[in-house]
């Protein structure tokens, strides 16, 4: 979403410089046009009227995603949202269709750091898909782990945390079912090579000999590819955003992701053309210089099939 705040000072985080007299002089001309370019976007992802499930960061609270998806988007999608107490007051969200699936269990996952330092918790939504047989559910983990401000050195140890955090409730689910389909994703901060979402989360590209228990990072063929991502960083394109799956959900039954689904979404008008940045995701600010755009990030797709046994 890229800093999808209201207008409003809310005087317990630090959302000062998203007001019309702050920094970034964020106004309601402004958010109208956010909320109206973000529901062109979805509704584009949307455009054969099967998103089920759509995760969210950088949102400031639920009245501005109630916004976002009741006046912009109408596509009757339910939210999944809780303040977290992340410092600027940002947090995880996550919409989805009533029609295609039904919300069989949600909890938001706390991430406690070391020096008392703050973020936004992990959403866990637990899925059933409407009209199907059975009991068969789909496990979704919207995450936005700690920033890399101030030094990727300094930040390793926040998202260890966060890693370590999400792999033990994945565990506890796959104690229970060892294949149990369950989609991680989400900004992660970090790269699908780093050792929080490597070595910790235990997701890697998908083979053939992995040991049971072992995640499958669908992105990781972006990762590999130097003209795809969904990030630029210094000219580079890199992959911060990403779509990890279990090995449940490459088994062939019920629910299965569709291989090589998983791409940035980029149409062509979410791509700076020409100046210093050309080729780069048309964001809604370029340091404190507004510009318009959508979102520093582009957004992350995948297919899920269903296959009733």
């Amino acid at each position: 979403m890229e800093n999808l705040f209201d207008t409003t000072d809310n005087r317990s985080t630090a959302d000062e410089d998203f007001t019309p007299s702050g920094k970034y002089e964020w106004t309601e001309e402004r958010l109208n046009k956010k909320c109206q370019d973000l529901s062109r976007v979805i509704h584009d992802i949307d455009s054969q009227n099967d998103l089920a499930i759509l995760g969210l960061a950088e949102i400031e609270n639920f009245q501005v995603l109630k916004r976002l998806n009741q006046q912009y988007l109408k596509l009757g999608m339910s939210i999944i949202h809780k303040e977290s107490p992340d410092e600027r007051g940002i947090d995880c969200g996550l919409l989805y269709d009533p029609k295609l699936v039904s919300l069989v269990h949600k909890q938001f996952i706390s991430i406690y750091l070391a020096g008392n330092e703050k973020t936004r918790d992990i959403i866990e939504a637990e899925f059933k898909l409407k009209g199907a047989s059975g009991k068969h559910t789909i496990y979704v983990f919207v995450n936005h782990w700690p920033s890399r401000w101030g030094g990727q050195a300094v930040t390793d140890p926040l998202r260890l945390s966060a890693a370590l955090t999400l792999r033990n409730r994945v565990d506890q689910i796959l104690t229970l079912d060892s294949q149990a389909e369950i989609i991680i994703l989400g900004d992660f901060n970090d790269y699908p090579v780093d050792p929080s979402v490597h070595s910790v989360l235990k997701a890697n590209k998908m083979d053939i000999n992995a040991y049971p228990g072992d995640l499958i990072n669908t992105a990781w063929k972006l990762h590999e590819d130097p003209n795809a991502g969904t990030v630029m960083y210094r000219g580079n394109w890199t992959v911060l955003d990403q779509i990890i799956i279990s090995q449940g959900l490459v088994n062939k039954q019920l629910f299965e992701w569709v291989v090589n689904s998983t791409q940035p979404f980029a149409p062509p008008y979410f791509i700076e053309k020409g100046g210093d940045h050309s080729g780069w995701p048309y964001r809604t600010y370029r340091s404190t210089k507004y510009s318009g755009g959508y979102s520093d990030h582009l957004p992350i797709v995948c297919s899920i099939r269903y296959t009733e046994l």
